[in-house]
């Protein structure tokens, strides 16, 4: 009995139901090479003429936990963004204004943006490593065609409201 009543303790941890550990800060545990939004963003993607890709999130949010370790981090995506695209990320609680700019009304937001800032895809929630490199994928050679295709789509329920404060809670 105890063996059941501890994988029990276990699965109803934060870590198990991936909930960000107090003081959790992905940027600081990203090994991606983020860039702040901003001119010097969109400069480099002009002169390598690639898209960004721009992560809205709060080290708060469950689901942009779960995305950031489970999606962003795996190897693959992780290399597709920093050889393909320019990584962009707005942390919604120090930047609000500029997460209400890009249309973020939840986290996670992740957006696609040309160089010069046409949006090409907006999606928000979890999305796993393989559909996001294929949403990736497609969206590039959608682009290299001339494409400017607006996609948008998400699952609310893989998303964390935001209702215009700083301090949303989980």
């Amino acid at each position: 009995m105890r063996g059941w009543m501890l994988w029990l303790v276990l699965l109803a941890s934060p870590a198990a139901a991936g909930t960000p550990p107090e003081g959790w800060s992905y940027l600081a545990e990203s090994r991606i090479a983020w860039r702040p939004f901003g001119d010097a963003a969109f400069a480099e993607a002009r002169r390598l003429n690639r898209p960004l890709f721009i992560l809205v999130f709060a080290d708060w949010c469950h689901w942009c936990h779960k995305y950031e370790t489970e999606t962003l981090e795996t190897e693959a995506v992780r290399t597709l963004l920093q050889e393909k695209f320019i990584p962009v990320a707005v942390d919604y609680v120090r930047d609000p204004d500029t997460a209400r700019r890009l249309g973020a009304r939840l986290v996670p937001t992740s957006l696609v943006l040309t160089p010069d800032g046409r949006r090409l895809l907006r999606f928000y929630g979890f999305i796993g490593p393989r559909e996001l490199a294929q949403v990736l994928d497609r969206t590039l050679e959608r682009w290299a065609r001339g494409e400017i295709p607006e996609e948008e789509f998400g699952d609310e329920r893989t998303c964390c409201p935001l209702s215009g404060g700083s301090k949303e809670k989980r």
